[in-house]
């Protein structure tokens, strides 16, 4: 029981602890002193919920004690008015205060205090780092420990922030209100600088092993939601909630198996969460109704839309962003968002155009130690050929950062183009991304892979979905490879690596459809008569890699015609030589279809263990047996994703798994997620790793949990995944 009263504590605290302070603070009129008191009611659950129960409404609960405590902090400081008498004697003499404080809490008074309490916390007066500090204290209800290990600054600095902040409010006597006219909209542009400076340190941390940090993302998510909930005739609050539900709903897709940063352009948009879409996009459309002038989270919002309402990263409208970030930059004309129009540009008008802006940028003292900056000039730089300069680009930025993932993919970066620097011959195209490349691509060893690759994706024999495919890879061996790249020295070796740091974790049919975009680009330029590198030619002309095979197989005997497209008269070299082909399960079924999905879901005689698993495999296109390993210890509830038991590798899911899993765990702490529905017999006892010490159950056999789904839906488990 005493286990159970503390979660109970701690959820109850998270949830009221901002209703609480805020009640407090409009009696007490300090936020130092209203922090106090509701410590103690917290104290004081802790003392008495373990020994007499967790009471009916634990909220009310906490707000009554809070008042008592608030009631006698006023008469001891002898300022205790007719108000406050009459509230005193009410409070002693009601024997049962849990509606009536219910009641209260709920009320429109409340739900102001609430919003006052975040004005206040936010107050332009306080440094940015106390605002978000004091914030995350009083309105997120987070423990001084872990707001340090958010943000990887000590306890004591935390502690610090905090009593400043509550110092100098007091000091300043900052009134407790919703300030009105001009002074609103300054206020409330600080607040919401507090949500989203917690929501960018959760979404790309500033520092640390990890590349997004869930749980801040989820707490500025809160906080966002309750201020445009607590002002709803204020546009940029919708805005800015707008912006990180769309921002949010990438979040499974823009780590790698490893944790490693998936950039924007190579994510699975499979993986992003629609749900987080379709909010994101009703919170934008409320925020046009609110007609108040268009704000800057109202136009980043719709920057993000523009990448949501993409299918494929070739379908954005870089254009429509481009002008998106012209208007945000009228309205917000800071050198971070000219850096991310300096990207916008780049993509929508060339590299040139964008490295043009960004170079203006380089002065600025704002960006001085930001290492975006020289990432985005590295990643310009590499596109136009100029490699030895985006080397000491991505090298400066890699020094720069503190987040480690970060760091390793500009040092990869770096030694990628140092490489390439370093082959480089005389007399190398630059960037060859200009118009008249297919009328280059067979002039010999002048041609570069971008040349090349242009020209390749440009035939008429390509239908769209084709075209759609190959450039996907196409494009990921310019960017690791480099554009201006000479044909003749992209090798096979090299071609391997890059798929293995790409593709060397997908699944098998992603492999080989990458594979066959990699041969066929080989054989079309042996056609041009296009060097092509790859495995050194053995005495008798051969490749060591072997001949083509399959649909790309050239006619027999055309590689000693004089047609060769290896300029030394050997066989066409092919760049897949190294990339083996893949097994793909034969008879492969085509998963459910979307409508049947989503009626699975609204029937009610699912159980919810069932519901949990089935919407897990569902939502992270993970197998069933893997999914079947994880262990609740294994679970990383806020970053909605848990450690396979079996391998290396995480599984990721979204919202709606994320909404069924806590009750499925239902505080157990250790052993399997998903039970079976009895315990094991004396005669077969399971392995220790498959038997939840808590309970006594198994856990659930693949067997068990295929024979469920086939009896319920008729189809296999398999057929859930996405992809």
């Amino acid at each position: 029981m005493s286990g159970d009263a503390h979660r109970a504590v701690d959820a109850v605290w998270k949830m009221e602890s901002a209703r609480i302070v805020a009640g407090l603070v409009r009696m007490v009129g300090d936020v130092g002193v209203a922090e106090e008191l509701a410590q103690d009611a917290l104290l004081a659950a802790l003392e008495q919920w373990p020994r007499g129960g967790v009471p009916d409404n634990p909220g009310a609960w906490l707000m009554a004690v809070a008042k008592r405590r608030a009631i006698d902090h006023l008469r001891r400081g002898k300022r205790l008015d007719l108000r406050h008498e009459e509230l005193a004697h009410d409070l002693a003499t009601r024997q049962d205060t849990a509606e009536a404080d219910v009641d209260a809490a709920l009320d429109d008074e409340v739900r102001d205090d609430v919003l006052r309490l975040m004005f206040v916390s936010c107050h332009p007066a306080l440094p940015a780092e106390s605002r978000v500090a004091l914030t995350l204290r009083l309105l997120g209800g987070l423990r001084t420990e872990e707001i340090a290990r958010a943000f990887l600054v000590s306890e004591s600095t935390v502690a610090q922030r905090v009593v400043r902040a509550k110092r100098t409010l007091a000091a300043l006597r900052i009134p407790f209100e919703v300030p009105e006219g001009p002074d609103r909209a300054a206020r409330l542009s600080s607040v919401l600088e507090v949500v989203y400076l917690v929501f960018n340190e959760g979404y790309a941390a500033s520092a640390g092993d990890d590349w997004m940090r869930q749980d801040l993302c989820q707490e500025a998510l809160r906080l966002g939601r309750l201020l445009a909930a607590l002002a709803p005739g204020e546009a940029e609050a919708h805005g800015l909630v707008a912006l990180m539900e769309l921002q949010a709903s990438r979040s499974a897709a823009r780590t790698g198996p490893s944790g490693e940063p998936v950039a924007l352009h190579e994510q699975n948009r499979g993986r992003w969460d629609r749900l987080l879409i379709d909010r994101g996009i009703a919170a934008l459309l409320r925020a046009r109704r609110c007609e108040a002038p268009i704000g800057p989270y109202v136009l980043q919002a719709a920057i993000a839309v523009c990448h949501a309402q993409a299918r494929t990263a070739e379908e954005t409208d870089w254009r429509q962003i481009a002008a998106l970030y012209a208007a945000l930059a009228r309205v917000l004309p800071t050198p971070v968002v000219q850096l991310n129009r300096a990207v916008a540009l780049a993509m929508a008008h060339g590299p040139e155009a964008g490295l043009a802006l960004a170079d203006t940028l380089v002065g600025e003292s704002a960006l001085k130690g930001y290492h975006r900056l020289p990432s985005v000039r590295g990643d310009l730089l590499a596109r136009l050929g100029r490699h030895e300069e985006a080397r000491r680009e991505f090298e400066r930025a890699a020094a720069l950062t503190l987040n480690m993932p970060e760091r390793t993919i500009l040092t990869r970066r770096a030694a990628a183009c140092a490489d390439i620097a370093a082959r480089r011959t005389p007399g190398t195209v630059g960037s060859g991304t200009t118009a008249g490349a297919s009328g280059r691509a067979g002039q010999g060893a002048g041609v570069t892979l971008a040349e090349a690759a242009i020209a390749f994706l440009a035939r008429d024999d390509l239908d769209a979905a084709t075209v759609r495919s190959y450039r996907q890879t196409m494009n990921r061996l310019r960017r690791d490879l480099g554009d201006d790249i000479p044909l003749s020295d992209v090798t096979s070796a090299r071609v391997a690596e890059v798929f293995a740091d790409a593709w060397g974790n997908a699944a098998p049919a992603t492999w080989n459809r990458h594979r066959g975009a990699v041969r066929s680009f080989s054989t079309w330029s042996a056609a041009q008569g296009t060097p092509v590198g790859g495995p050194e030619c053995g005495p008798d002309g051969g490749s060591d890699g072997g001949p083509l095979d399959g649909p790309d197989r050239r006619p027999a005997g055309e590689a000693d015609s004089g047609q060769s497209g290896d300029l030394t008269g050997g066989v066409p070299r092919d760049l897949a030589a190294e990339l083996g082909r893949r097994p793909e399960p034969r008879g492969r079924t085509r998963p459910i279809d979307r409508p049947h999905v989503e009626a699975l879901w609204e029937r009610p005689d699912i159980a919810p263990r069932e519901r949990a698993l089935w919407s897990l495999l569902y939502e992270s296109g993970a197998g069933a047996g893997p999914a079947l390993s994880l262990n609740v210890e294994d679970l990383d509830l806020a970053g909605m994703r848990g450690k396979v038991a079996t391998g290396s590798g995480w599984i990721h899911w979204r919202s709606g798994t994320a909404e069924l899993i806590p009750a499925l765990v239902a505080g157990r702490r250790r052993g399997p997620l998903f039970l079976s529905d009895r315990r094991p017999g004396p005669g077969r006892p399971p392995a220790p790793t498959d038997l939840c010490p808590e309970t006594g159950r198994r856990r659930l056999s693949y067997e068990r949990a295929e024979y469920l789904f086939k009896r319920a839906t008729g189809y296999t488990l398999n057929q859930l995944r996405t992809r």
